[in-house]
């Protein structure tokens, strides 16, 4: 089984954009916005991600130490895996790593010391370096590539295929071409930087020193030097050396300017940029870093459970024909992080095809909406959710479409740039896939609306996937109940207050006054500014 969904994301996208700049220091030095612009869409498009706080929702994960796990993390929230296979695998080695307190605290030695040098490393892989100064960069690359395989060499054998498979990965590293150049020495030929296993006896080479001292720097002050000895020692006459280092003086300025001006710049260009693109191009180097940053994309898992003030659950996971959530006390992920008296939601979204969400705003809806497909991509990424106890089925697509303005460009209006998206979910929704529609058909009369509307309901019905409708058109969700299709929740309300639980039934009051008396723009509010400003 394959450990990664893509061996080499990391150091291509970085390479080509990147999306980690050492420069800025951490926790800033991986950028997850320019990454979310390059990714593909997959299970989820980027409109949703947007909509569901893809974000926020990394934040409140993120507690990885290194760049490279950072950006693994971000990366898997924003492409969530179909694989059962991969989803059970990581959901094991959370497992693992959560009871076992040797092997959990060697991996974050091992990250630890890995992030010390992960710096240097970047420096060296984004170039970020004058030329005329390329020998320190290499030195902290070297060391933090030596520590990368040696330190993982450390870590006890995990149980789990997982966990197994990535700390493999980082020692095969060991063992390539690649690792060589910087633990082994290195030469220069008319092929290419080589190592000393890869080029022949016969092969003309020059061994590579990373230093501004050389054979052909002290070579070209040798005579000068040799002189000088002479003189100091009496070997020879005292005018004859004097003169022979007169002679040979143009030596060791030569020899200066070559190491110390001319040679780092030959260096650069014949060895250390040889060296960073072999890195670049290697499928080993790549697959170690990417091991590197699942590690601690598991540590993460772990820090995010205990930061968490409520039950945590590893949901039960399915691949079944058809789509469906279950959940228990489940809690938003970013707004309980910090909040022990968040009110918990039970979701029981199996078998229904359309659950209709009704009930003013401000009550909880569009939170419980998010919080589904939250949860459902914290499932599929093998992380724990906020919940006592949850189950779900893989969705091969995750949608969600929220009231939008409409575009300039677009003659239709609101209404026609809402239907169009509508319609690119209705066309792209399987028995597999999960939906959610805050209001469908704006931007029309009622009756319009209604009908329309109750169309596109049945035709997802038909489907047979999971569909969350928020709405405030309760005659819509009437027309369902009497067809006894569907389910129907609601926002409770106590003492005319609202709870945000939700509970079952169809709300048929807005509470649009109360709405508007708390932002002071109820009826009396309009009349009495009228009367202060003597209007009336």
């Amino acid at each position: 089984m394959s450990a990664l969904s893509s061996d080499k994301l990391i150091v291509e996208l970085n390479f080509r954009d990147r999306i980690i700049d050492e420069r800025r220091g951490r926790p800033r030095a991986f950028d997850s916005r320019r990454m979310f612009g390059l990714l593909s869409e997959t299970v989820v498009d980027k409109r949703t991600l947007e909509m569901v706080e893809i974000h926020e929702l990394y934040q409140a994960l993120n507690h990885t130490v290194t760049m490279v796990g950072a950006a693994r993390l971000f990366h898997s929230l924003t492409t969530p895996s179909e694989s059962l296979e991969l989803i059970h695998a990581r959901q094991e080695a959370f497992l693992e790593l959560d009871a076992n307190d040797r092997l959990r605290s060697a991996v974050q030695e091992y990250l630890g010391a890995f992030s010390r040098g992960e710096v240097e490393l970047f420096q060296l892989l984004n170039a970020h370096y004058q030329p005329w100064m390329p020998y320190r960069p290499l030195r902290g690359a070297v060391r933090a590539v030596d520590t990368m395989v040696k330190a993982a060499a450390a870590i006890p054998r995990p149980e789990t295929i997982y966990l197994d498979s990535l700390i493999q990965l980082i020692l095969n590293f060991a063992k390539s071409p690649v690792s060589d150049l910087v633990r082994r020495p290195t030469y220069r030929t008319f092929g290419g930087i080589k190592t000393g296993r890869e080029k022949s006896l016969l092969t003309p080479a020059l061994r590579f020193r990373a230093g501004r001292l050389s054979g052909g720097t002290i070579g070209l002050a040798l005579p000068s030097l040799l002189a000088g000895g002479a003189w100091l020692t009496g070997l020879l006459n005292p005018a004859l050396a004097e003169s022979l280092v007169l002679l040979t003086s143009g030596g060791v300025l030569l020899g200066m300017f070559y190491g110390f001006l001319l040679k780092p710049f030959v260096d650069n260009e014949s060895a250390i940029l040889p060296i960073r693109r072999r890195f670049l191009e290697s499928n080993r180097f790549a697959s170690a870093v990417e091991a590197v940053a699942g590690l601690d994309e598991l540590l993460s898992f772990q820090e995010f459970q205990r930061s968490i003030p409520h039950a945590m659950v590893l949901p039960e996971m399915f691949d079944g024909e058809r789509h469906f959530f279950e959940a228990v006390d489940m809690k938003n992920p970013i707004l309980a992080k910090n909040n022990k008296e968040y009110v918990a939601s039970n979701a029981n979204l199996n078998g229904q095809g359309v659950t209709f969400i009704t009930g003013p705003n401000s009550g909880g809806k569009t939170t419980f909406c998010k919080t589904v497909v939250q949860s459902q991509i914290l499932g599929q990424i093998g992380a724990p959710v906020v919940a006592s106890r949850a189950r779900m089925n893989i969705a091969d697509r995750i949608f969600y479409q929220a009231p939008a303005f409409d575009s300039l460009s677009d003659p239709e209006g609101r209404f026609g740039t809402e239907l169009r998206t509508t319609r690119d979910i209705f066309y792209g929704t399987t028995p597999k896939s999960l939906v959610v529609l805050d209001e469908i058909a704006e931007g029309t009369t009622s009756h319009e609306r209604l009908t329309l509307s109750a169309a596109i309901l049945h035709g997802l019905f038909a489907k047979c996937n999971t569909n969350l409708l928020v709405t405030h058109a309760y005659e819509l969700a009437e027309i369902f109940e009497a067809e006894r299709l569907g389910q129907f929740i609601q926002v409770e309300f106590r003492n005319d207050l609202p709870t945000h639980r939700l509970v079952a039934g169809i709300s048929r009051e807005s509470h649009a006054n109360r709405v508007a008396a708390k932002i002071g723009f109820a009826p009396e509010d309009i009349l009495r500014h009228l009367k202060e400003k003597g209007y009336v």
